[in-house]
């Protein structure tokens, strides 16, 4: 049974898929609310109403902050897997791969590979401006490598046990279409990250990147019959941006590596990635892992 189909294997009614949605929102929420109590209970007599991200920043450091950002990601994937476990009835690989063992191979390959381009494209800008500054300081980057290693591994492999596992199967076991609910994963992939700081400095046209990452992923899932070389990809773009560098207006704001502090915009690396490195990241896939079908998965 091809992976986007696995959803047929357990019980997939109207009431476990909005059992799941409140257990997502739920742990979600309650996830987030530990860095509030926190916040209550470290600064009583602020009000954090008005509060920014990078308020919050400046009180408890980057790599504190991250932590808390990234728990309920962690709260959300346990609760996901329990929840797909006992009250969907299927099993827990059925939710990674379809394949008899997950591929951890397939992973660390992409994870390899996104890394790898990730750092090219960092080596070029290098030679070719003077906005990257180096600020390697142990102190900080230790903790920070720590907690993005286990931390965003969690929060990367959440959202694709989401969007490329149970979205994706529910959509198409509702829908009888791949191609729909891949499309249509992916749209919602985007749109969770209409609240990101960087929407707000670059403009919501950026939504267009988050929605072709979206769809991409779903495509290379559908095609390679398993979620490893999408969570290698996803994992591999965040651990690079927490870790090697960052910037003043992105999500994640890190003491990482390197500080870009070229100004942001909907410059022509976002356009190439689209439009090349996409291409070419699937293309190895392609030939890496024999892909076949690919007509016949799309019109499914």
């Amino acid at each position: 049974m091809e992976f986007i189909d696995q959803a047929a294997k357990g019980r997939s009614n109207f009431f476990s898929y909005l059992t799941g949605f409140f257990v997502i929102l739920g742990l979600f929420l309650l996830g987030n609310s530990f860095l509030f109590i926190y916040l209550n209970v470290q600064f009583p007599t602020e009000s954090l109403e008005s509060w920014t991200q990078f308020k919050l920043a400046d009180y408890l450091g980057r790599t504190e902050l991250l932590f808390w950002l990234t728990i309920p990601f962690l709260l959300v994937f346990l609760g996901l897997i329990i929840h797909i476990n006992k009250v969907h009835q299927r099993p827990i690989l059925s939710i990674f791969t379809a394949r008899t063992n997950f591929d951890w191979k397939r992973l660390f390959f992409s994870f390899g590979l996104v890394f790898g381009i990730l750092a090219l494209s960092l080596i070029i800008q290098g030679f070719s401006t003077s906005e990257l500054k180096f600020q390697f300081d142990a102190k900080k980057f230790i903790p920070l490598l720590f907690v993005s290693v286990f931390m965003l591994s969690f929060q990367t492999t959440c959202e694709e046990l989401i969007f490329r596992s149970y979205l994706l199967q529910g959509l198409k076991h509702r829908l009888q279409s791949n191609k729909a609910a891949v499309l249509i994963s992916g749209i919602m992939f985007g749109a969770i990250h209409i609240g990101n700081p960087e929407i707000q400095a670059i403009g919501s046209h950026i939504l267009i990147y988050y929605i072709a990452v979206g769809i991409f992923l779903g495509l290379i899932t559908l095609f390679d019959n398993g979620m490893e070389l999408a969570m290698g990809y996803h994992a591999a773009n965040n651990i690079f941006a927490a870790l090697v560098v960052t910037n003043d207006w992105q999500a994640f704001q890190t003491d990482a590596l390197f500080l870009d502090k070229s100004q942001p915009g909907f410059a022509w690396d976002i356009l190439l990635g689209i439009l090349v490195v996409l291409p070419l990241i699937f293309f190895v896939f392609y030939k890496k892992y024999n892909l076949q079908s690919l007509k016949e998965k799309w019109n499914g």
